[in-house]
């Protein structure tokens, strides 16, 4: 298994437009953060989650050349509105690459890109895939994804946990409340991926303080933050944390 950062930052994208703050100024590479995604090679399989404004950019600087499957957390702008550029590698595959997410994220889905079902697209320049509604675990190669219902504010949304070549990983990008029954499906994990926002508490994520109390109940053997905002310089956040949370950044390949 071997996956890679391929965004860390919140929904602004690090630098925000318009901000002239000492993080959005920073000429720290680790600083620099693009919307939330990540890339898994695991059971002979590409998996994709979440693709973001920033998708292109990713795929071409982290070096993404397959995908095959999709795995959506929430129906966010953030999370989903790099979405057309899956058609080049439905294209590249010459075939339908499956996307997976709850019922309501794939009904939004269906919704916000409603041309990718029309026939009249027969030109053939929407993304080929077919949408499909994930209510239990799925197998992608000899990869099991298994979804983690966790709230994000009012709203139900997924984390997936993924389980390949006997190792357990899992990736919560949104949560402000992990569910007990969730909760169970996130033990004995070798990487554990979660929501940390910003040192202040917010309505709809965990603050960095609630994800490493999180963290360390979950008691993952790497665990990391995500969703990070421009309040957080990358080695000053590192340098305050407990050992064995890390901070990522965008290209970081964990195996």
């Amino acid at each position: 298994m071997k996956a890679t950062f391929l965004g860390t930052g919140t929904s602004h994208g690090i630098p925000m437009i318009g901000c002239r703050c000492a993080v959005c100024q920073s000429d720290k590479p680790k600083n620099k953060r693009r919307r939330c995604s990540l890339y898994i090679q695991a059971g002979g399989k590409h998996l994709l989650f979440d693709t973001p404004p920033d998708l292109r950019d990713q795929v071409l600087t982290f070096g993404v050349e397959r995908v095959d499957a999709v795995f959506i957390t929430h129906p966010h702008a953030d999370h989903i509105f790099g979405f057309d550029d899956i058609r080049r590698f439905s294209d590249l595959q010459n075939g339908h690459i499956p996307v997976y997410g709850s019922p309501e994220t794939i009904a939004a889905m269906r919704r916000k890109f409603d041309y990718v079902d029309k026939q009249s697209h027969s030109f053939g320049g929407v993304p080929r895939v077919v949408f499909t509604e994930m209510r239990a675990p799925v197998q992608v190669g000899s990869a099991q994804i298994t979804p983690v219902p966790v709230m994000h504010g009012e709203d139900i949304v997924y984390g997936f946990r993924i389980d390949a070549e006997g190792k357990g990983f899992a990736y919560i990008p949104d949560c402000s409340g992990i569910p007990e029954q969730s909760f169970q499906t996130l033990e004995h994990l070798d990487v554990m991926i979660l929501d940390g926002l910003r040192p202040g508490k917010h309505s709809t994520h965990f603050s960095i303080g609630e994800c490493v109390e999180h963290l360390q109940q979950i008691g993952a053997k790497r665990s990391f933050l995500t969703h990070l905002t421009h309040h957080s310089d990358h080695d000053a956040l590192q340098s305050s944390l407990p050992a064995g949370i890390e901070v990522p950044w965008d290209g970081l390949t964990v195996f």
